[in-house]
């Protein structure tokens, strides 16, 4: 691939997960945060953190608040499909949706607290100042110079803190090496295949939690080296990883916006005149990491039973959390300084070469742009270590960067604790029955089932029951992506995200308490809000046949059915398949276990829920169906609200992202070198 094909492909990339960000929000907004009916409504929200664009807007009487942000929502539709098909690729636009992506996230409430969101708007923005053209539409030539540099530090700050940060939360299933063992399960929407990889054998899993951290620390200092070979190599292994968690997992646009950064990581210049010298790179690579190997990991051998004289083959991580911190103090601020030097060296080579006294000086305003990038990148850096001290300039930097409400720039730790792990019982004599010497890998995900007690207008009763009341059947309410029903088989619905799905998966580690969005969405679908309940995978009750009556919540203990095999016949409480192979698919996915009562259980118009949802600053109207909304309003808003129903009639955000990443491979493929080369052959030919 070439030079030129890399930056064109980094930005379309870029362009089309910014439009599967904008086309995801914009199906779940009158769901999740619309002022309408809406389960947290954003006005609240956005007249305390934007009062002047509240006030210019919507105090106007230009806009409501639902017609402005669905307009706005599809203006970064449009913009981000314009990047993503190549039309034009300009800085400007880059700013535009970065910004109005600002304000989603915000107006989002506790639906967007995550930190792949944050990352999105950060490469927005460093794509924006340093990478994309701002002299053309379009990026014409490769680029060189210091551009590419803030991304390249940016995946190197990504991928070393998600590292780093589960060696310092000092949990059990890292230390052990047996994350993998739990993560298959416990992640908040597996995949189609996460069941399948559950059932590996422990030494390849702990493998694969070792070749996790090898990736993703040492491995990620050849991101920030100054040959094109090293890079390519780094951004090879990280795109490595980001793929097996695609096949495995439904992490949204997360993924695919990781292997973007990774293009960027790949541009640069092959020093091919010197004989050797790619193998020479790349042998030394693959030594650096053999070392790095050789330093955090220990191969040992240990009995499995004492009635057993087998010895097993286990490995574990001789890292502890106090060499993280020593490493962390030793690296940080050379990489930072390495990175500002360079960028410094490539924008002073760029001002050098050009002609002009107006180029010199865009190439130079260009360079202490990037320089300032690199800076505010490498901020969160410092509060890895509790003895690393910060720079003057990285502390003044701190103090501009909290009091913006657009710019960002954010620490990462993905995936720092395992959730999900249950109790790893021993046997009466105290001997361990794990694999390798280690505690059985008990698997206990906290899942919340929602039941309804249902009035059903035809008569008939649902097979799913689990007690009655009152004369009725309590039934247990499914949704579309999260795991419920023990026999429904995970789906793939990324790069679109079920904001609600996976907040569902957050609010099974507490209580209601905390999570009063849960208390408002039961509020909404006793009051059969369309919306709303349209968020379960329930045709009847959407369709009126049948109406609910009353709400109750409890959690159970989720964990994937296990193959015949010694090491899962090992685990206690484990649900054993008989005659069952890896490759085919099971009649029953899941075992669960009930826990406790999450949610009591509550009627239509409970006093006491309705306390609870003013307390905490739910005080909307109820549920206002869209057409009605849009009649109520004056005509500017009319205009806008009738915009946002027409588009909303194709509502089915995997068939759209789906359309989006098809335009985009076509273009990509239209575009490809090769093709322009016999393109250009065939009209030579035909001119000659």
């Amino acid at each position: 691939m070439s030079r030129i094909s890399l930056s064109d492909l980094y930005l379309s990339s870029l362009g089309a997960i910014f439009t599967v960000a904008f086309i995801s929000y914009y199906v779940q907004y009158p769901a999740l945060s619309s002022q309408s009916s809406g389960i947290e409504p954003c006005q609240r929200t956005f007249r305390q953190t934007f009062p002047r664009l509240y006030e210019n807007a919507i105090d106007s009487g230009y806009f409501d608040v639902d017609s402005f942000v669905e307009l706005i929502n599809l203006v970064g539709i449009v913009l981000s499909t314009i990047i993503a098909s190549g039309i034009a690729q300009h800085g400007s636009i880059f700013i535009a949706i970065s910004a109005i992506y600002r304000l989603l996230y915000t107006l989002g409430g506790s639906f967007y607290t995550f930190q792949w969101d944050i990352l999105l708007l950060e490469t927005g923005y460093l794509t924006a100042l340093c990478f994309a053209p701002w002299q053309s539409i379009r990026l014409h030539q490769h680029f060189v110079g210091a551009g590419p540099w803030p991304l390249r530090f940016l995946l190197f700050k990504l991928m070393f803190m998600s590292g780093v940060v589960k060696i310092q939360a000092e949990c059990p299933t890292w230390q052990n090496l047996t994350a993998l063992e739990y993560h298959f399960a416990t992640q908040c929407l597996p995949g189609p295949l996460a069941w399948h990889a559950h059932q590996l054998h422990p030494i390849l899993l702990r493998l694969g939690v070792a070749a996790t951290f090898v990736i993703e620390i040492p491995a990620a200092f050849l991101l920030i080296f100054p040959m094109t070979t090293a890079r390519k190599a780094g951004a090879w292994l990280q795109i490595l990883l980001q793929v097996l968690i695609i096949v495995t997992g439904n992490y949204n646009f997360f993924n695919l916006l990781t292997v973007a950064l990774c293009f960027v990581c790949m541009m640069g210049e092959d020093r091919n005149k010197v004989p050797n010298l790619r193998q020479r790179e790349l042998v030394a690579c693959m030594l650096f990491l053999a070392w790095s190997c050789s330093q955090m990991f220990q191969v040992y051998h240990e009995q499995q039973s004492i009635q057993s004289e087998r010895r097993i083959m286990g490995l574990r991580l001789t890292l502890s959390k106090q060499d993280c911190n020593l490493i962390i103090e030793k690296t940080v601020p050379v990489c930072v300084v390495f990175v500002l030097t360079i960028t410094v060296f490539h924008g002073i080579q760029c001002v050098g070469k050009e002609s002009s006294f107006r180029r010199r000086l865009t190439s130079l305003i260009h360079a202490l742009v990037c320089t300032f990038c690199v800076i505010a990148t490498a901020v969160p850096l410092y509060g890895l270590a509790p003895s690393l001290k910060q720079p003057v300039l990285l502390e003044k930097t701190l103090r501009v960067i909290p009091h913006s409400n657009f710019l960002t720039s954010s620490g990462y730790g993905l995936f720092r604790r395992m959730t999900g792990v249950g109790r790893m019982a021993k046997q009466n004599n105290g001997e361990s029955f794990g694999w390798a010497g280690l505690p059985p890998s008990v698997v206990a995900r906290p899942e919340i089932i929602l039941e309804a007690l249902l009035e059903d207008t035809h008569g008939s009763d649902s097979n799913r029951t689990s007690t009655t009341e009152e004369g009725g059947v309590w039934h247990e309410l499914n949704f579309r992506w999260k795991p419920g029903n023990i026999t429904t088989w995970p789906k793939q619905v990324a790069p679109h995200q079920p904001r609600f799905d996976w907040r569902m998966w957050f609010a099974a580690l507490g209580s209601y308490h905390y999570n009063p969005w849960l208390l408002s969405f039961v509020d909404k679908i006793l009051n059969a809000c369309p919306v709303v309940v349209d968020l379960l995978d329930e045709p009847a009750i959407l369709s009126g046949d049948k109406r609910i009556l009353k709400v109750r919540a409890n959690t159970y203990h989720y964990d994937f059915t296990r193959l015949n095999t010694e090491w899962a016949r090992g685990i206690p409480g484990a649900t054993i398949l008989q005659d069952q192979r890896l490759w085919q698919r099971p009649k029953q996915v899941w075992s669960r276990k009930f826990a406790q009562q999450y949610l009591p259980p509550i009627e239509k118009n409970n006093p006491s829920l309705q306390q609870f949802l003013h307390f905490n600053g739910f005080e909307s109207p109820l549920c206002v169906d869209p057409k009605d909304r849009c009649a109520a309003l004056s005509s500017s808003s009319k205009v806008a609200c009738q915009i946002a129903v027409l588009a909303r009639r194709w509502n089915r955000p995997c068939l759209m992202s789906g359309l989006v990443f098809a335009l985009c491979l076509m273009y990509v493929l239209l575009r490809s070198p090769l093709l322009h080369s016999r393109f250009s052959t065939v009209r030579k030919t035909k001119t000659d």
